[in-house]
C-alpha cells in the first residue's frame, strides 16, 4: 500500500489536473473551459456546483458568471454518465452521451418496470416536446401542460421528469437558461454521430485530461462504464501510463506538476476532485469522516480529506461553518479565509468563518 507521503503527492498532483492547483486565469476560455477540461461535472445541486465550476478560476467568478453560460450555451446541463445532472460543453455532448446513454436506461430501468412507465409513449411525446420547444425554451411544468394539452390527460410528475431524462438520452433536448429559480430545457441542434467505441475513447481521454493520474477503475466509475470497456478505451486513447506506489495511473502526459504545498479548498458537493472509485484509492482521511459532510462539502489539505463544511446563505450575508479533524496551524486558518472571501464573491454576500459542528446548510 502507499505511504501516506506517497498519497498526499498523488492527491496534490490530482489537485492540479482537477484545476485546484494554479487555478486558471479567467480570461483564458472562463466557465466552458474549466467544465471542458473536466469532461463533466456532477451539477445535481445548482449552486453547488455552479461553486465548484466557479472555484477553479483565478479572478473573482460569480454565480451569475455560471448561469450565463448556461443561458448562452456555451456550457450544458443534462443527464449524462449516470442517472445524474451534469455540465457539459457541447462539443463533449454527443460522445459520452453515445458512450454511457445505454448504461444509464438500464440503471433506469427496474424503476421505470416498478412505475409503470410506458416506453412506448414516449416517441409521441417527444415529438410533442420538440414541437413545443422549436419556439424558445420552456420549463418542465410548461412541458407538462403542453403534454397533459395534447394528451387530454395530466401527466405524473414523475413520468413527466422520466420523459424528459429520455429526451436528454435521445440527444433532443438539455438545458437551456434559468427562469427565476426554475430551470428550462432548450431544443438540441441534431447531433455527430458517434461510433460508440470511438465515443468511450474520447471519454477516457476526457476522463484522464482532467482527473489522471487516475485509473482505469476510476474511468469505469464516473462513466457506468463496465471495468473491460473502461480499461479497453483507456488502452486505446494514447494516454500515458505510470507505476507509482503499487498503483497504475494513467494520465495525458507527464505527472502534473504538484500543486503548491498547503492548499486548502472548500470544496462542492460531489467535486469531481473525489469522483473516482474509492474502494480501490488509498485512504485520503487518517480516521474516517462522518458521512454528513459528504451531504455538504469537504474541506482538502493538500488534496486530503481535513474536515467538512456547510453554509447558510441569508439576505446580505453567508455563514460559512467548518469542522476540521486537526487543530488548524495559522497558515491553514488564512488559506482558509481566503477561500471563504472567494466563496463570499461567488455569491455576491458578506462571508463570515467560523468552527463548529457542521449542520444543515445551504447546498442546493
Amino acid at each position: 500500500m502507499p505511504t501516506t507521503s506517497e498519497v498526499r503527492d498523488l492527491q496534490r498532483a490530482r489537485l492540479t489536473s482537477v484545476g485546484l492547483g494554479a487555478l486558471r486565469p479567467a480570461d483564458d476560455g472562463g466557465v466552458p473551459a474549466v467544465v471542458g477540461r473536466l469532461g463533466a461535472v456532477q451539477a445535481q445541486e445548482l449552486h453547488s456546483s455552479a461553486w465548484g465550476v466557479a472555484q477553479r478560476l483565478a479572478d473573482p467568478t460569480t454565480l451569475a458568471d455560471v448561469q450565463a453560460a448556461l443561458a448562452d450555451g456555451t456550457v450544458l446541463r443534462t443527464h449524462v454518465l449516470r442517472p445524474t445532472w451534469h455540465y457539459v460543453v457541447p462539443e463533449d455532448l454527443a460522445p459520452l452521451m453515445t458512450a454511457t446513454a445505454h448504461r444509464v436506461r438500464r440503471a433506469m430501468a427496474s424503476t421505470e418496470r416498478s412505475y409503470g412507465f410506458d416506453h412506448a409513449l414516449l416517441p409521441r411525446r417527444h415529438a410533442v416536446v420538440a414541437d413545443a420547444l422549436a419556439a424558445g425554451p420552456l420549463t418542465r411544468k410548461e412541458l407538462g401542460a403542453v403534454l397533459a394539452e395534447a394528451e387530454g390527460a395530466p401527466v405524473r410528475a414523475w413520468d413527466l421528469g422520466q420523459v424528459m431524462m429520455h429526451a436528454e438520452l435521445d440527444l433532443l433536448v438539455a438545458s437551456g437558461p434559468m427562469r427565476g429559480k426554475q430551470p428550462t430545457y432548450r431544443l438540441l441542434p441534431e447531433q455527430k454521430t458517434w461510433d460508440e467505441d470511438e465515443a468511450r475513447v474520447h471519454l477516457a481521454r476526457a476522463y484522464v485530461r482532467g482527473h489522471g493520474p487516475c485509473r482505469a477503475e476510476d474511468v469505469a466509475w464516473w462513466a457506468t462504464l463496465t471495468k473491460a470497456d473502461a480499461r479497453a478505451a483507456v488502452a486505446d486513447a494514447g494516454l500515458t501510463r505510470h507505476e507509482v506506489a503499487g498503483l497504475t495511473l494513467w494520465t495525458d502526459g507527464d505527472l502534473p506538476e504538484p500543486a503548491p504545498s498547503g492548499t486548502v479548498r472548500l470544496l462542492s458537493v460531489y467535486d469531481e476532485l473525489f469522483c473516482h472509485d474509492f474502494r480501490g484509492w488509498p485512504s485520503l482521511t487518517r480516521d474516517g469522516m462522518p458521512n454528513r459532510w459528504l451531504f455538504t462539502g469537504l474541506v482538502v489539505a493538500d488534496g486530503m480529506i481535513a474536515g467538512g463544511w456547510s453554509r447558510v446563505l441569508r439576505s446580505r450575508t453567508v455563514e460559512i461553518t467548518v469542522e476540521l479533524t486537526d487543530e488548524p496551524s495559522p497558515r491553514v486558518w488564512s488559506a482558509l479565509e481566503q477561500e471563504a472571501a472567494r466563496y463570499g464573491q461567488f455569491c455576491g454576500l458578506e462571508p463570515s468563518l467560523v468552527r463548529g459542528e457542521v449542520g444543515k446548510g445551504t447546498i442546493g
